[in-house]
């Protein structure tokens, strides 16, 4: 080249540098047109294509260069084959990557020969993945969140869905978190910042937990930061958010902790770090709440979920066992993937499903949330202005395809009253899957005796509420059917005072109280392990009253002999009796008696009305 077109070109990389790819264009453009078979400036002309997402031209450029090429540039087939996969042109993308791993020569270096491996297992995912394409149609929330001249992601709704948080880059410069209402019509408000939440800092990647009062989020390059970013947290008083604090030792280190996602209750807390010890450059991991209100020492979420490249973005939907993430490490689209995993009962990971095309693409898919009713996710979508390069970041929602979904969610309001004078109480309150082994979940209502409990609709559940000085609560509810996950089963909580309860009795004729949870084997007198939660409230009870005593009364239905029935009541309440003593209750303080089939109080001639008199109660006195 002539000198003056020699200074062009270091013009040319020097704008290339610095992001100005209309500026790098036009000179390359000239360039060409001055040396048109010089196959280094089409390379460079398609660099700069590329920056500004014309893509076609790239394409353009690269081939053509190539064709110039009789050394076959191994780097300008791994720039084809990127473009084209942006393109969404899966099989050609998987041709330019074969022709790079075979440009690369035997004598390549190891690193350069596993990435030509890994570029070809992607393509090869990409076909096959998007030869079998999912339903997908992501629109834009309707009405005042997204803008033009911001850009609006992280988004998260609240327990009923009729409010979202999310972050907004104002300006396209500070972030701060926003929130928007949803109007009759489906639509939301304009946005409004979160006041009391935001400072001249940035605030982004949030969670929060289901009642609202509880708000984790990222926090980078603060002065008082322990790393590049932190995991903060702030707590609503009811009039006013709490200045933001750091979760603690546990979780924010001198590396990078961020993207948190916490569970309904606010007792789990999923994040990403690349601290040292991990599977690549960052994982995932996960963190239980301590009695004090701090954190666990976190947990890596292991080999399953975790890769050796980056793994991000974790979601705990409102299950309790499905995490959704982003990965570049499990086999994809290429780029950053969406993927799914759900934990067994056996606290074993599934392994990753990728949510498939045309959720993911090649580009980065991140930042995913899913409703209550499992199938209506919402996630914030990036798409450049092709030519211009300028970048848009809003939020769009669409409709999960069903085999992605988690298990649809709904949740229970219960208030907890002093049933004498109808005060609230701040009560302990235990919740548990009649079908599950494992301790309860133990929760305190608030001083307004509120308790919010976000569970998995598809079950039943036991529930027990206590508070010194009254008798427990006991109720079995189903979630099986029948509840919207935006309605909430709302339930009441009287507690007696023991002092009435020992004065007026229980529902039964005979003054007793039947428990809820109490149960048995079919036929059998072997208790249920849910039972231990509510005779354990009974012991309790016993326990910081020594003065009382109680009586166990067995009952059944009517199947089978009245001699049968007779044995297995009082085989019941013994079973109860000797529960009670090795919790350490003295013998001499329990009776029992059974009377089989004699007391009912329902029809037998019905299975509802049998599982009713199918029954064991309870009754103190001094």
């Amino acid at each position: 080249m002539k000198k003056k077109d020699q200074e062009k070109l270091v013009a040319a990389r020097s704008a290339l540098d610095l992001g100005k790819f209309s500026d790098a264009r036009s000179v390359l453009s000239g360039l060409v047109a001055k040396y048109p078979a010089e196959k280094d400036l089409y390379y460079l002309r398609a660099l700069a294509a590329k920056g500004s997402y014309d893509l076609p031209a790239a394409v353009a450029d690269l081939r053509q260069g190539l064709a110039l090429d009789p050394k076959k540039s191994p780097t300008a087939y791994r720039e084809l084959g990127e473009a084209l996969s942006l393109l969404e042109d899966f099989t050609g993308a998987r041709s330019a990557y074969e022709q790079y791993r075979a440009a690369l020569g035997e004598n390549a270096r190891p690193e350069r020969k596993q990435e030509a491996e890994r570029l070809v297992n992607t393509a090869n995912t990409a076909v096959q993945l998007a030869a079998e394409p999912v339903p997908f149609t992501p629109v834009p929330v309707p009405g005042g969140i997204n803008t033009a001249e911001h850009l609006e992601y992280f988004p998260t709704l609240s327990i009923d869905g009729q409010r979202m948080i999310f972050t907004r880059r104002v300006n396209r410069e500070q972030e701060d978190f926003y929130f928007s209402d949803k109007l009759p019509d489906g639509t939301w408000h304009t946005a409004e910042p979160l006041a009391g939440a935001n400072t001249d800092f940035d605030e982004g990647a949030q969670s929060i937990t289901a009642d609202g009062n509880y708000l984790v989020f990222t926090a980078c390059n603060r002065p008082d930061g322990a790393g590049s970013c932190d995991l903060l947290y702030t707590e609503w008083l009811g009039d006013r958010w709490t200045p933001a604090k750091s979760l603690g030792p546990n979780i924010n280190t001198k590396y990078y902790e961020a993207q948190p996602s916490l569970s309904p209750d606010g007792q789990f807390l999923f994040f990403t770090s690349n601290r040292p010890g991990g599977q690549g450059q960052s994982d995932l991991y996960a963190s239980g709440r301590l009695s004090d209100g701090g954190w666990s020492v976190p947990t890596n979420l292991g080999p399953r979920i975790n890769t050796s490249g980056q793994d991000q973005y974790p979601y705990w939907a409102a299950d309790g066992q499905t995490l959704f993430f982003t990965s570049d490490g499990h086999p994809g689209m290429g780029g950053e993937d969406l993927f799914r995993s759900v934990l067994g009962r056996d606290n074993v990971w599934s392994l990753p499903t990728n949510l498939g095309y045309p959720i993911n693409t090649a580009a980065d898919e991140t930042n995913l949330f899913i409703a209550l009713n499992g199938s209506t996710a919402y996630f914030s979508k990036r798409e450049v202005n092709p030519g211009s390069g300028v970048v848009d970041v809003n939020i769009f929602t669409f409709e999960l395809p069903a085999a992605l979904r988690p298990v649809a969610a709904t949740y229970l309001q219960a208030f907890v009253t002093d049933a004498t004078t109808g005060m609230p109480l701040a009560a302990t309150v235990r919740l548990r899957p009649l079908d599950a082994a494992g301790p309860a979940t133990q929760r305190t209502s608030n001083e307004a005796g509120q308790f919010l409990a976000v569970l998995p609709a598809n079950r039943d559940y036991a529930l027990t509420v206590d508070h010194p000085g009254y008798v427990f609560y006991a109720d079995r509810f189903s979630l099986s059917d029948g509840f919207a996950p935006e309605e909430p089963f709302r339930l009441e909580v009287p507690l007696v005072p023991v002092e009435k309860a020992l004065a007026d009795g229980g529902q039964e004729a005979d003054g007793s109280t039947a428990f809820r949870n109490v149960l048995f084997a079919t036929g059998s007198a072997a208790l249920l392990p849910v039972s231990s939660e509510e005779l354990d409230r009974l012991a309790e009870l016993l326990r910081k009253a020594p003065d009382y005593r109680v009586a166990i009364i067995g009952h059944t239905d009517d199947v089978g002999s009245e001699a049968d029935n007779l044995a297995l009541s009082q085989q019941r309440a013994a079973a109860v009796k000797s529960y009670l003593v090795e919790q350490g209750i003295a013998d001499a303080r329990i009776t029992t008696e059974g009377l089989g089939e004699s007391r009912p109080v329902a029809d037998n001639s019905t299975e509802e009305g049998r599982a009713k008199n199918r029954r064991t109660t309870f009754r103190l006195f001094r």
